[in-house]
């Protein structure tokens, strides 16, 4: 198999329309909204009070809203913090129409630019809308395998006529979620729920890449996320009782 055809339609997909809602981001989570570019994708997570972690997401800029998908587990309780905290000013829409598929291996490419070359010219973290089998999709140049695809944010009513055509390529199989685990785990991909909770902060789970530089003590708009006290003390004195660490085998199977 040299490429695998994921359904993660259970993870729930969100836009935040109006104005202010890249500064309204930025008040719940530790990563650069404002300053995020049209067409680009970005790693973020909800803290809390605590300095714990809610749940992690993607947020794309698509230019007039923000596109936004978080954890299937974590969708409802996601949902209500946004609302509890959303301004006037900023609309927030539950997406309950679209399916969303990952198309996931080294050769991707060259089997989605045969539905549109536009995706051919993405690099990693970009995010389009282009036309798929005469449908409007969110694709974005990522996924959750550590290896190179797509993923696609497609209306359910088209999600099957997708799938079937992109399996009609002999490369591509479908793909149980337990083998993407897997290979998350192998690339050190962080799992809600397993990796990261509520109680573990970002600094413990090892996502220090995921908080941007000007939100931090020394940048231009430090601060100002729930947890961020306790979360920057402990990025400036390293004081902290456990870490996420990953580990190497010396064998091709672990043994008791």
């Amino acid at each position: 198999m040299q490429l695998g055809l994921f359904d993660v339609s259970h993870m729930g997909q969100l836009r935040l329309i109006g104005a202010n809602a890249y500064a309204f981001m930025e008040t719940l989570v530790p990563v650069d909204i404002i300053d995020l570019p049209a067409g680009k994708q970005r790693y973020a997570f909800f803290t809390n009070e605590q300095g714990g972690i809610n749940d992690d997401l993607m947020v794309t800029n698509f230019g007039d809203h923000l596109f936004v998908v978080v954890n299937a587990t974590c969708k409802d309780q996601d949902i209500k913090h946004l609302q509890a905290n959303l301004p006037v000013d900023v609309q927030l829409e539950i997406i309950e129409d679209r399916a969303l598929l990952a198309l996931q291996g080294p050769k991707a490419v060259d089997v989605l630019k045969a539905l549109n070359p536009a995706v051919a010219d993405m690099v990693f973290m970009d995010a389009l809308k282009v036309t798929l089998a005469d449908v409007e999709c969110y694709v974005s140049r990522s996924g959750y395998t550590g290896e190179d695809g797509y993923e696609i944010s497609v209306p359910a009513s088209h999600a099957d006529a997708l799938a079937r055509l992109l399996l009609s390529n002999d490369a591509v199989e479908w793909v149980g979620l337990g083998a993407r685990d897997s290979l998350r785990l192998e690339c050190g991909l962080c799992l809600y729920g397993h990796d990261l909770d509520e109680t573990t902060t970002p600094v413990e789970a090892s996502l220090l890449w995921g908080i941007s530089k000007n939100r931090r003590s020394d940048g231009e708009r430090a601060g100002g996320f729930p947890g961020s006290d306790l979360i920057l003390e402990q990025i400036k004195t390293k004081d902290i009782s456990r870490k996420r660490i990953g580990l190497i085998g010396q064998s091709k199977a672990p043994s008791s």
